[in-house]
């Protein structure tokens, strides 16, 4: 099939609200199912979830777990797809190598193949403990540094079921790609490609900066989002980890001399030959994701959020319309255009009188209009908007509590995962999502209004599997219109870690949530499936039939290199050895956890 014919079918097929959920995955098994006897079933209950079933809405929620195993309810499996370190490749003999820390993850349809598709997904981080032993950065061989290079990027996977069901499979296919943290060479578009003398506000000073016209792969790929004209958007988060005092990188990933990182990067899946392309006009911060809403007769808009704490959330309204079947044009819209940061009113920060409460002391409603960000602003776009409108004013009107995911819903509004925030003043442990609706519902207003929609913490639920969320993350929407979050808790927070919180203690592992949005249950957080030690689930995401729920499982274990006695080349020392084993059962393989590509099913006959 040529590129151009599976382009077309993916713009014609993919849903444009649903991102997937529900999360899962436990190794090559299904995950033991922890029932709660005095939770609401929602198999059982016809008015549990309004709207239309769907393949994962028909569960009962499941208890909290501390067990290094995914976990999904009865009726239920979940499968492992690709693992960091599985080969994949080309007809031709090329080989690839699947990288770490799986994050974000789209499924993109072949015409015409209902049983095929192509997984396009981010590889955000390295650690250098398993991927090579090494940690001190001054001490990385040549050899050590090209690993953790190799390690992160992309990867494009061409994944096929067999008819009538069963388990995807990864694929040999000149569609099956790498993009690693040097290679290749990416396109700079927009205002700011290829100049150099670009100005950021420092906290010693202000310092200059160039951006490459080219740019040498791209790196911290966190979430990211999927364009009406089946391109994927990927971006750059913490950008600033790599030079030569952190991971060691050095030459154009400091920082300090270069801004060729940190941007929202545009990838064709179905064109192995394409060169991707980092939009300057987007700005550049700490990128979580991208999230598109078009309206017919305006202008193209994409909402992002700028994933650190007392930061903000903006919007890029493009100068260029977008038109429905013309791909030359709509491949140029996120070249140019106005970039937007919400100023909220009357304050942008849920702030708690102590650590851990779940009532905060500021209003859960209000107003706020959109400020347009200045062409010299976007090389860092966070630091020198705060120099701009000065401390005390960013942190009352622009700044907010970690926004991660972004995700539009059918009506438009615009949903915000506020994650937490433990700043001096704020004491957010658990996190909110928030819903910003625009003025006249229109996207390119320049005014909106917005409510707290659903607060994180512990609940007085008697349930087991209704007893809170917290620290949410990626938000997606199923068919019937429920609501389904992850929670990103740091791993040094989680129960068993080093240094364990007590204000997460009863939710124990990162877990997937779904809330109904309307019914007897609305607002209610249904536990749907826990993940192994010290990991997140990230990048959910569904077939386009449904039947299917991809999901990624990124750094399983990842606090052991801070425990007494961890040694890389000693299983018994790591906290996590999922997939391959289960540590706190002390079942299957002592091995390195390796971060992985999941996919959850409903049993047959269920």
């Amino acid at each position: 099939m040529d590129a151009q014919s599976t382009q077309e079918a993916a713009g014609s097929t993919r849903r444009s609200f649903i991102r997937g959920v529900a999360q899962a995955g436990a190794g090559t098994f299904a995950a033991a199912a922890l029932l709660d006897a005095a939770g609401v079933d929602l198999l059982a209950d016809a008015g549990a979830v309004p709207g239309g079933r769907t393949e994962f809405s028909r569960f009962r929620a499941i208890a909290a777990s501390s067990a290094d195993a995914v976990e999904v309810p009865a009726g239920y499996r979940a499968d492992v797809l690709i693992s960091w370190g599985d080969e994949f490749g080309r007809p031709d003999g090329t080989t690839f190598t699947y990288g770490f820390n799986n994050d974000f993850l789209a499924f993109l349809p072949l015409r015409g193949k209902p049983d095929e598709g192509l997984l396009f997904v981010n590889h955000e981080y390295p650690s250098p403990f398993f991927l090579h032993g090494q940690e001190d950065a001054a001490a990385k061989t040549a050899e050590q540094l090209a690993v953790e290079r190799y390690s992160v990027g992309n990867s494009v996977l061409h994944v096929r079921r067999p008819r009538g069901g069963g388990a995807w499979q990864v694929i040999e296919s000149p569609f099956n790609r790498r993009i690693t943290g040097d290679a290749p060479v990416i396109a700079v578009t927009g205002p700011l490609a290829g100049r150099s003398g670009l100005t950021i506000q420092g906290e010693d000073g202000p310092f200059q900066v160039e951006v490459g016209a080219g740019v040498a792969g791209s790196l911290a790929n966190c979430s990211g989002g999927v364009t009406p004209w089946s391109t994927v958007l990927s971006c750059e988060e913490n950008f600033q980890d790599y030079g030569a005092d952190n991971y060691g990188w050095g030459g154009r990933y400091e920082i300090t001399s270069y801004a060729d990182y940190g941007w929202v990067v545009e990838h064709d899946p179905y064109d192995p030959a394409s060169t991707p392309r980092k939009h300057t006009a987007l700005g550049r911060f700490r990128h979580e994701n991208a999230a598109y809403r078009h309206v017919r007769g305006k202008r193209f808009v994409l909402y992002m959020g700028d994933d650190s704490r007392n930061e903000g959330v903006y919007k890029f309204v493009s100068d260029r319309r977008f038109v429905p079947g013309d791909r030359a044009n709509n491949l140029r819209i996120l070249e140019s255009g106005t970039l937007y940061i919400a100023r909220w009113a009357p304050e942008g920060r849920r702030r708690f009188r102590e650590y851990g409460d779940t009532r905060p002391i500021t209003p859960a409603e209000g107003r706020g209009r959109w400020v347009p960000v200045r062409e010299e602003d976007l090389v860092d776009t966070a630091r020198n908007l705060r120099a701009r409108f000065g401390t005390d004013t960013f942190d009352e009107h622009f700044a907010t509590n970690r926004p991660e995911d972004l995700e539009v819903g059918r009506d438009g509004s615009v949903y915000i995962a506020f994650t937490n925030n433990d700043a001096d003043g704020v004491n957010d442990a658990h996190g909110a999502i928030r819903r910003l609706r625009e003025t006249d519902d229109d996207p390119t207003a320049t005014t909106f209004t917005w409510r707290d929609y659903a607060s994180g913490g512990p609940t007085n639920r008697r349930g087991r599997g209704t007893r809170g969320f917290s620290s949410c993350d990626n938000l997606v929407f199923d068919e019937a219109g429920n609501l389904w979050i992850v929670t990103d808790i740091s791993s040094s927070s989680l129960r068993g870690s080093t240094e364990p919180k007590r204000e997460y203690a009863y939710h124990r592992n990162n877990a997937v949530f779904m809330i109904p949005r309307s019914g007897p249950n609305r607002g209610v957080a249904f536990r749907f499936a826990n993940m192994p030690v010290e990991a997140e689930g990230t990048g959910p995401y569904f077939t386009p039939d449904g039947s299917t729920l991809f999901i990624n499982v990124q750094h399983p274990g990842e606090e052991t290199p801070s425990r007494d006695g961890a040694r890389p080349d000693d299983p018994q020392t790591f906290s996590s050895w999922w997939p391959d084993g289960n540590r706190t059962a002390g079942t299957g393989t002592p091995s390195k956890p390796r971060p992985s590509t999941v996919m959850v099913t409903r049993e047959a006959g269920r």
